[in-house]
């Protein structure tokens, strides 16, 4: 089996999960992938007790060409299913921009040529991808099927279009419950379509009806690395070595801020602030901070003095300042410590991320960030919008977290929080998101991919 690994997340997914053990006990199971050489499957095959092998050969890169097309064809898209996420980034272009943008969509729209545009693209798209010569290497291996755990990567495309012609059928595993919203057209034809829930079942056929993909199976999994959640563990002793490791106090309260992009809300260092303010009133309160990948961590040095605040990044004793992007392998225990914050924090404050979903998944108070900060901005520039976005808008309907949106209502919800015993029920909530409150989506993934390839 051909297993493709060209995004973090993705990896996280299917290796840092389990899913791969799983999959090793099956299969022959090849890697090819952009981020990972002979010393990290190695790492892998040693942490699993598995036998993975790489395939030796680059991973395709996307022609100027396709990249020109792509950008028109995920525009029409967004246009053409009036997707509110892209609406609201459009918001941040300029008045011009979107005015003409506007009257292009229009035209299309009167003419009633937006839907065929769309359809020619993609088999445009897909026959252009196919064409690939370093890939002729993989012919040798006779692989029964292909796994995509990026699908909405035009590298990944390329390679299932390629087994495609040589009739390998292929699975689409979807990152996550953002992605069909937010990431364009899947520029392959899969076999089979891994999701996380019935909401992304539902978009999916939606979105890709029109190209005829009726066919395509399509099984609902839920989450494979919230299967870390659900394992039972002895939480008295667990909760005990772990305030030990961080030097917490047995009686201390614990608030968890998990971090998000500095793309995504560049002002979230004001935020910190406010959370020092609060923990400085507080003594018996400790601050942990868990830097997202994709967050400046050098940002959060001048706070280290700080008695009770712990800054955890990913790679902290060898990257103490590098920024991570997608193409960057995490740590094998990634998703333990992931787990082990969140079990044992009392709060969880996070900006508009899946942290709300991994929060709930383990029972926690959320608090969602609705502010930046000391700053008034306008909704095109606030972190305000990013609740709005499509895949946002099922999970603010449940009110399972406390949304703030400035620094008292911060400080009212912490002690709200942290000072009454209030019951919580977020993963009973949250069970149409996460689909399975048992740790059973890397064997129902697994079971959906011996199905897909009979």
């Amino acid at each position: 089996m051909l297993l493709l690994i060209t995004n973090s997340f993705a990896a996280i997914n299917v290796i840092h999960s389990g899913l791969i053990k799983e999959m090793d006990k099956k299969y022959e199971v090849h890697i090819l992938s952009s981020l990972l050489g002979k010393a990290e499957i190695s790492l892998i095959n040693k942490h699993f007790h598995i036998q993975t092998r790489l395939v030796d050969i680059p991973v395709p890169a996307e022609s100027n060409l396709i990249t020109m097309l792509r950008r028109i064809q995920k525009a029409i898209f967004f246009h053409f299913f009036q997707i509110e996420t892209r609406k609201i980034k459009s918001l941040g272009a300029g008045r011009f921009s979107n005015f003409i943008s506007y009257q292009i969509f229009l035209i299309l729209s009167l003419l009633k040529l937006d839907k065929p545009l769309l359809i020619l693209l993609r088999k445009l798209i897909i026959n252009l991808s196919g064409h690939t010569t370093n890939l002729k290497k993989l012919r040798a291996f006779r692989f029964c099927g292909v796994l995509s755990s990026s699908p909405l990567a035009l590298c990944e495309n390329r390679i299932v279009n390629f087994c495609q012609k040589n009739k390998i059928p292929s699975i689409g595993m979807i990152i996550s419950w953002d992605n069909l919203t937010s990431k364009g057209i899947i520029n392959a034809n899969h076999s089979c379509m891994l999701v996380w829930n019935q909401f992304m079942a539902d978009e999916y056929r939606e979105f890709y009806s029109i190209f005829g993909l009726n066919k395509t199976k399509i099984h609902i999994t839920g989450i494979p690395r919230f299967d870390n959640y659900f394992r039972k563990i002895p939480v008295d002793s667990q909760q005990t070595d772990f305030k030990r490791k961080f030097n917490i106090k047995p009686s201390d309260k614990i608030i968890l801020f998990a971090t998000s992009s500095c793309k995504l809300f560049p002002n979230q260092i004001a935020v910190m602030q406010d959370l020092i303010a609060y923990i400085r009133q507080n003594k018996s309160t400790v601050l942990i901070v868990r830097c997202h990948p994709a967050d400046y961590f050098q940002l959060y040095e001048s706070f280290l003095h700080e008695k009770n605040v712990r800054i955890w990044h990913p790679d902290e004793h060898t990257a103490s300042t590098q920024l991570r992007s997608a193409e960057w392998m995490p740590d094998l225990h990634f998703l333990d410590s992931l787990s082990e914050m969140i079990r044992n924090c009392d709060v969880c404050v996070n900006v508009a991320s899946t942290m709300r979903l991994d929060a709930a998944a383990c029972n926690k108070h959320i608090i969602s960030i609705a502010y930046d900060g000391n700053n008034t901005l306008p909704y095109s520039e606030s972190v305000r919008m990013l609740y709005d976005y499509s895949h946002q808008l099922p999970l603010n309907r449940l009110k399972i977290d406390k949304m703030v949106t400035n620094k008292p209502e911060l400080f009212e919800a912490l002690d709200t929080f942290l000072t009454n015993f209030l019951e919580c029920d977020n993963l009973s909530k949250v069970k149409p998101f996460i689909f399975h409150k048992e740790p059973k989506s890397v064997s129902t993934a697994m079971s959906a991919i011996e199905r897909c390839l009979n």
